[in-house]
């Protein structure tokens, strides 16, 4: 393989501390595994004194089978979370998974009477901190939240004290105990050369590992500053911006070719990001190596369902001149936007495949509906029992996973249904019993109504009613617009019935949600989702002032993630608005 002159120079650093700033499309992979080829068979390092650490576990499983063809078996691999809880372990410290705490068990702990508690606010703010390293004793870092310092601060300790009490554990406290052990022990766990990709999205814990973990000053680290999209998690491009200061004599190393893109489009990313990072001191332009123009569109659109009806068009006109449809992707910064495009790639019989089960029909609330459909057409449904059982909805609402246990024990014994297991039980609590009775009472009723052969669309109106979906949306969630939008998303479920039977509703559900040839489907997905991914054609969709940037998101932020989006394209783009005069898109095409 031919490198340019920055590949080589990257591949062939040996000691020292190295930062790679390496542009969309510039071959970070390939340098990462010949820089590891090149310490082994070059300098005779041993492959146990390498550690490569990535941002997910599927990076972390692409590299060790790229690096195991090689012939290289011993080298250490992992995220950052895999490797801590490795260390971890070797301390005799076993932070297992049947051992981190449950969403369940946070609803109920955090549980306030009649009033709504937003748990995923309150605990992205308690990870957050966690990620800077503050206790809820310590001065907090500023972040975004509904609730005062003050009541954070309650839940934050109430939080800590019922983890150490249970003996229960989170995701955070893999690195901070890991970093605990590590200082504790300052010449047990290190490595001669530690390569870190994605190191943009490193966090404070992080980077404090990085120093302990490798004392040898090796520190080879790849990244892109303009890509770094996970701040809302406590990671913060700033430590890779200030390598140097981090790392004595460092050497800073630009790979800024792009070989992904035509020039329009990496010719348009830098127009835009320069406006952001033009004055930072090792800024530089990606250049393109590739000479042929792709298209570039900038479409405008009025509301959402126009949107996706457009969008649906020019993907089934790509289909029908021979795009591959795997080479189509249409990414949105919200995932409440997909529902549109699902509904219109539907109508067309299009395929699609949404990464990371952020599919429509995935969403609680909708997954609980047809949950109910399905008992009400079959009691025996063990599946539907069990999606309902999750949606912790009225009367089952305060069941416990201890009483769910129980369900599926007195079904295996009695060779019941689990909803048959659950009407047959003995309760000791009244509370249990007239919950129990009330869920028999809803479905009853339901049953008889499917009986008299009553349309799908009157079923599915009836269980939002007797089941109070919108009160258990405005239970569950506290934002005003996340209420509004899964609200919403009730009512589009009703634009999905083709059929009057809910038995072939059920069937059509079923029947496109079903694993698909991932190689004949439309992509479908988060922009967050999309970051190393590269297709021809990109549908960046819902830019619009307060949504795509965020209302609520530093404008940087929302600037690198709109980058990332625009630089997925390998030959075509088309950037979707919503009306006219938005920022971004006035930003990208001045």
């Amino acid at each position: 393989m031919q490198f340019n002159d920055q590949q080589k120079q990257a591949i062939d650093f040996y000691k020292g501390a190295c930062a790679v700033i390496a542009g969309a499309g510039s071959g970070k992979s390939t340098v990462l595994i010949n820089r590891i080829k090149n310490l082994i068979e070059n300098h005779g390092v041993p492959e146990q004194e390498i550690l490569a650490i990535t941002f997910t576990r599927n990076t972390a499983d692409e590299l060790k089978k790229k690096l195991s063809k090689m012939g290289y078996i011993d080298i250490n691999i992992g995220t950052f979370h895999s490797i801590c809880s490795r260390i971890l372990a070797k301390e005799g410290i076993n932070l297992t998974q049947d051992k981190l705490i449950k969403e369940w068990q946070i609803e109920k702990l955090f549980a306030d009477g009649e009033n709504r508690v937003d748990v995923k606010d309150i605990i992205s703010y308690i990870s957050y901190q966690k990620n800077y390293m503050r206790s809820y004793t310590d001065t907090f870092i500023v972040k975004e939240s509904i609730y005062s310092e003050d009541e954070l601060r309650e839940y934050f300790r109430k939080y800590e004290l019922f983890k150490q009490t249970n003996d229960l554990h989170d995701f955070d406290d893999y690195l901070l105990n890991c970093l605990e052990v590590l200082k504790n022990n300052p010449n047990k766990h290190i490595y001669d050369f530690v390569l870190v990709d994605e190191h943009q999205d490193s966090n404070l814990v992080q980077n404090y590992i990085l120093k302990e973990i490798c004392k040898s000053e090796n520190m080879f680290c790849v990244f892109d500053y303009r890509q770094a999209i996970f701040s809302f998690r406590g990671g913060n491009p700033e430590y890779c911006m200030n390598f140097s200061g981090d790392w004595k004599d460092a050497t800073i190393i630009n790979l800024d070719t792009n070989y992904r893109s035509t020039s329009n489009i990496v010719n348009g990313s830098n127009n835009f990001i320069e406006k952001y990072y033009g004055n930072y001191e090792h800024y530089s332009q990606a250049i393109p190596c590739r000479e042929e123009q792709g298209y570039i569109k900038i479409k405008t659109s009025f509301d959402r369902e126009s949107e996706g009806e457009e969008i649906a068009n020019d993907i089934e006109g790509l289909i029908h001149k021979h795009n591959n449809p795997k080479e189509i992707a249409v990414l949105y910064r919200l995932n409440s936007h997909s529902s549109y495009i699902e509904h219109e790639l539907r109508k067309r019989n299009i395929e699609y495949d949404i990464v990371n089960d952020s599919s429509f029909f995935k969403r609680k609330e909708i997954a609980g509906i047809l949950a109910y459909m399905k008992l009400i057409i079959n009691p025996h449904d063990d599946g539907a029992f069990l999606e309902m059982f999750k949606l912790r909805n009225q009367p089952l609402a305060y069941f416990s996973e201890k009483v769910l246990s129980e369900i599926k024990r007195y079904s295996g014994v009695n060779n019941v249904s689990m909803y048959e297991a659950l009407l047959s039980m003995r309760f000791q609590n009244n509370w249990q019993k007239n919950s129990v009775a009330q869920l028999e009472s809803y479905i009853n009723k339901l049953r008889l109504q499917n009986d008299k052969n009553i349309k799908t669309s009157v079923l599915i109106n009836n269980i939002i009613k007797v089941f109070q979906m919108n009160e258990y949306i405005e239970s569950k969630y506290s934002n005003d617009e996340e209420i509004k939008d899964r609200k919403d998303s009730l009512e589009i479920l009703k634009t999905f019935v083709k059929s009057d039977s809910p038995i072939k509703f059920l069937e059509y559900i079923s029947s496109s949600t079903k694993k698909k040839n991932k190689d004949k489907c439309v992509k479908l997905m988060s922009v967050h989702a999309s970051k190393g991914l590269e297709f021809d054609n990109i549908f960046l969709i819902g830019v619009e002032d307060g949504k795509f940037p965020h209302y609520k998101s530093d404008l940087t932020d929302e600037a690198r993630l709109f980058y990332v989006g625009v630089t997925r394209s390998k030959e075509n783009l088309t950037i979707s608005q919503l009306g006219t005069d938005n920022q971004f898109v006035n930003e990208y095409i001045d």
